[in-house]
């Protein structure tokens, strides 16, 4: 029996997918092929009939194969073996884009300006200045007109404005202006003109405005040659040769002495950086200059898919003045292993900027810190804090010897400015107009003779291997380490020992017997329940996300701060170990311990047992520091024994107007106003005042304050029993 060949959706989305295409570019409409073939309007039709339209008329637009029919037709057959041609259709016409509601990106303005040239970027634009400029001088010197020679091509392709790319590299080879491959293809880059022509006005245009130029200023002679009057106004290959000591070290170090004029960086070529280097150099010339690389990248990437081609990534670099020519120097080398690093996997030909900014943005902060809480961010990473300037020698590989000499020689300059008051840094500023922080090598020796700090010549090297790099020498490091004042040991040492104890972290007390006695840790706290009428399951039901009757030990605790019971930390660790979850260490039955203290106020479970009799939790208000001992109690007795003296005192009076919250409690100063108006004050002692504060006294705001009502009543009391004692 033959195998069957089992239907695979894939294979099915992709004929759809072909299909599709082929409606798009040559603008079928399956219904007007299967319609006709449904008279009834069923929207069915036979298997032949489907099969005949697919291989017959639109085999040729469309392609597909015979498997691929059969396919398609095996997935659309309903069970009577006819085929559903119309969800066929609806599959493949519904998924089309309408391009005609949408609005034009480009309205063609662009294009038809006679003028229209192409971007480039910093370092390209400048490199097309001097192609320009050479054919202008080229024109000039031999009374070329470039202008006819295009519009007779014009005459008969009748382009409007544009020649072909052929025709543009024959004028120009027929009038004598060589280029090379890499200039004449910058210059189709830049006059380019819908990918096969060259916009001629504008070239022409260009080469007329430079001619101006040149006219203008006085910069040619009749000749058409340049003046030597006004070297350097344009950039030439025809310059006097000079000794170079860069390419010829030792004739440049036998007329002008090694190292006395020329940059140590124009000695040796300039060593290639590392991509890592290339990275955190982009990364602190980012931070420093506060720029968001967002805003230079996403106007090329207009789908927002994160890649843009390679020309537009160095259009943004150029924008960021990260370039040959910019702020931030990268050779073109460097430029090219950054793209290869971030080019795109499947297609090459672009560049995944979102990843390159992502990498960056790193000097700022992290991506996605609010997933890491406990992350601790280093902003700027010592990479980049530390990374040394372009050109600076590593200092701690320099040799011994002139790290010593270096450092004598600080110390010889401090000295001398010590002692005569010299400011060094005026003399600087009178180099540095523009407030850079670098002077060149000449400067440097003129400041210092200026000062009338002799150096030898050494002693100056020594200096500028330290801190030259390739902006010049730094002298604001310089004046840094230079005016920075030894460390001295303070004078105020025991005290600063004194005050470090003072703001030490306490260790944790040892516990008392209260504090480890679970009922009395308990009672505080059913205390507190009592008064305020709190229910403690509100307070940690929210840590309990899972239902589980069971928080950790520190969402525990943070629901007891909210409590407010004023416990100690002992007090936490006894509550915590009590109710402790049996096989989890770090979670608290918090369920069992509301149970436990709500009891204070009513009883659980109480319609199970109907006889039983609810007893009232009563809070006491005693505390330790209204304990009493004996001989306090003995003055206490005496002391209420001599006020209860006085009958008809109307004490109560006058707590109400001190009273004015109607709390039942008053201050010290209080009671002692209120005895003096009744004149008891004297009646009794400063020490039995003080009992007598302490026994009726409660904790409020951390405060004692004495609770009159209960003072009152057992005035009251021992009134009432002399009354019934018998004399």
């Amino acid at each position: 029996m033959p195998e069957t060949k089992k239907l695979k959706l894939q294979d099915v989305w992709r004929s759809c997918n072909k299909i599709r295409a082929a409606v798009c570019r040559v603008g079928l409409n399956l219904w007007d092929y299967y319609k006709p073939l449904d008279p009834n309007g069923d929207c069915l039709v036979s298997e032949s009939k489907f099969v005949s339209i697919l291989a017959g008329p639109l085999r040729g637009p469309i392609g597909l194969s015979d498997e691929e029919i059969c396919d398609l037709a095996s997935y659309f057959r309903i069970q009577d073996g006819r085929i559903l041609y119309s969800q066929f259709c609806e599959v493949i016409h519904d998924s089309v884009p309408e391009f005609g509601r949408n609005k034009p990106l480009v309205t063609g303005l662009e294009r038809e300006d006679p003028l229209h040239v192409n971007r480039l970027s910093t370092t390209e634009h400048r490199k097309l200045s001097l192609i320009i400029t050479q054919i202008a001088i080229l024109a000039n010197k031999r009374k070329i007109v470039l202008k006819p020679y295009f519009q007779d091509y014009e005459l008969i392709a009748k382009n409007a404005g544009t020649v072909t790319i052929g025709h543009f590299g024959r004028v120009l080879t027929f009038l004598g202006i060589i280029l090379a491959a890499e200039e004449f293809c910058l210059l189709v880059k830049r006059f380019g003109k819908d990918g096969y022509t060259v916009n001629y006005v504008a070239f022409v245009k260009a080469i007329e405005d430079v001619q101006d130029y040149l006219d203008t200023h006085g910069m040619t002679s009749l000749g058409g040659d340049l003046l030597d009057q006004c070297p350097g106004k344009i950039i030439t290959a025809e310059l006097p040769k000079l000794p170079r000591p860069e390419i010829c070290k030792k004739s440049a170090a036998s007329i002008f002495g090694n190292q006395t004029v020329f940059h140590p960086v124009m000695d040796k070529p300039k060593e290639p950086m590392s991509l890592m280097e290339v990275i955190h150099r982009i990364q602190r010339h980012i931070l420093e200059n506060r720029i968001r690389i967002h805003e230079f990248f996403k106007d090329f990437d207009l789908l927002n898919s994160g890649r843009v081609t390679i020309p537009n990534f160095r259009r943004g670099l150029d924008a960021l003045l990260i370039s040959s020519l910019g702020k931030l120097y990268l050779d073109e080398n460097e430029i090219d292993e950054l793209i290869a690093l971030y080019t795109d996997p499947n297609d090459l030909d672009r560049v995944c900027w979102r990843t390159f900014e992502d990498d960056i943005d790193h000097v700022f902060t992290v991506k996605e810190l609010e997933k890491y809480p406990n992350l601790k961010v280093d902003c700027p990473s010592p990479e980049v804090a530390n990374l040394k300037r372009p050109g600076q020698k590593d200092w701690h590989c320099a040799p011994k010897s002139i790290r010593e000499l270096c450092e004598d020689t600080l110390q010889q300059i401090r000295f001398r400015i010590n002692n005569r008051g010299i400011m060094l840094e005026q003399f600087f500023k009178d180099y540095d107009k523009h407030n850079y922080g670098y002077v060149t090598r000449t400067q440097v020796r003129k400041v210092l003779t200026t000062a009338a700090i002799l150096l030898s010549q050494e002693e100056i090297s020594a200096l500028e291997q330290r801190y030259i790099d390739d902006m010049g020498f730094n002298y604001s490091w310089f004046l840094e380490e230079l005016e920075a004042l030894p460390v001295a040991e303070p004078l105020y040492n025991e005290v600063l020992q004194k005050m470090q104890k003072v703001n030490a972290e306490k260790p944790t007390p040892e516990p008392t017997e209260d504090e480890t006695n679970i009922v009395m840790v308990l009672a505080k706290v059913k205390a507190k329940v009592v008064r305020e009428r709190i229910k403690v399951n509100e307070f940690m039901q929210p840590f309990d996300v899972h239902k589980e009757l069971v928080i950790k030990k520190a969402d525990f605790i943070r629901g007891l701060d909210q409590l407010r019971c004023n416990l100690t930390c002992n007090e936490v660790a006894t509550i915590m170990r009590v109710f402790q979850v049996p096989l989890r260490p770090e979670y608290v039955e918090y369920a069992r311990f509301a149970e436990v203290v709500e009891e204070a106020v009513a009883t659980g479970s109480l319609e199970r047992a109907p006889l039983l009799v609810p007893i009232q939790h009563v809070p006491s208000e005693a505390c330790p520091r209204t304990f009493l001992n004996f001989d306090e109690r003995r003055l206490l007795a005496q002391a209420m024994d001599k006020l209860s003296t006085i009958r008809n005192h109307n004490l109560e009076e006058l707590f109400k107007d001190y009273d004015k919250e109607n709390i039942g409690t008053t201050s010290k100063i209080r009671l002692i106003k209120a005895l003096s108006v009744r004149n008891m004050l004297n009646m009794i002692s400063s020490n039995e005042l003080d009992v007598v504060h302490k026994c009726f006294s409660v904790e409020r705001g951390g405060a004692l304050e004495i609770d009159y009502r209960a003072f009152l009543y057992a005035l009251h009391l021992i009134q009432e029993n002399k009354k019934t004692l018998p004399f």
